[in-house]
């Protein structure tokens, strides 16, 4: 019975590693798939093998000479491709310190910029109301200034209006009136 059980236990595992070794195959099977895929999708498969074919009969013409050029081939192969991962990964490399370098310093500058904006637009918000607040309280004295009064600082007694003598107003309308009368 115990020779039994071992010849079982044994099969388990000739089964187990049958059923990993059908799995590596299937997926390099599949890896395999792929690659042929995209190698398809950059060579047409008919000059692919017009290439092989061009190489097989160059090969059989002269034996020496094509054993020279793959020697070559393979032996430039192995520095030709680190140099090639050198500098795609130094471009990389540049490219995401340039990045990062300019993101950096970006926002340092905004630490500059935001408070600058924003103590500036205040004083653009107190220069503004210093203005309408100034023309407000003009317009307000010059109408309550007696008739003689005025004809004392318009001299001349034409018809330019300085304020406008209507209590209620467009302050754009009284802006645009001014602007038209300086003019004048």
């Amino acid at each position: 019975m115990s020779a039994n059980s071992n010849h079982n236990a044994g099969n388990k595992a000739a089964n187990g590693d049958n059923t990993i070794t059908a799995k590596a195959k299937a997926r390099a099977h599949g890896v395999l798939a792929y690659s042929q895929r995209q190698v398809d999708r950059v060579v047409a498969p008919s000059t692919r093998q017009k290439a092989i074919d061009s190489t097989t009969a160059f090969a059989t013409k002269r034996p020496l000479l094509s054993l020279f050029i793959a020697t070559q081939i393979l032996s430039a192969l192995v520095p030709t491709l680190l140099f090639t991962t050198f500098v795609t990964s130094a471009l990389v490399f540049a490219l995401l310190s340039a990045v990062v370098f300019t993101l950096f310093w970006t926002l340092v500058a905004l630490l500059f910029l935001i408070p600058t904006l924003l103590v500036t637009s205040g004083f653009a918000v107190l220069i503004w109301l210093w203005a309408v607040g100034s023309y407000i309280v003009a317009r307000a004295i010059y109408l309550r200034l007696p008739a003689s009064a005025r004809q004392t600082i318009n001299p001349g007694g034409d018809k330019r209006i300085i304020f406008n003598n209507n209590m209620s107003y467009d302050l754009d309308e009284a802006i645009a009136a001014e602007v038209a009368e300086t003019r004048e």
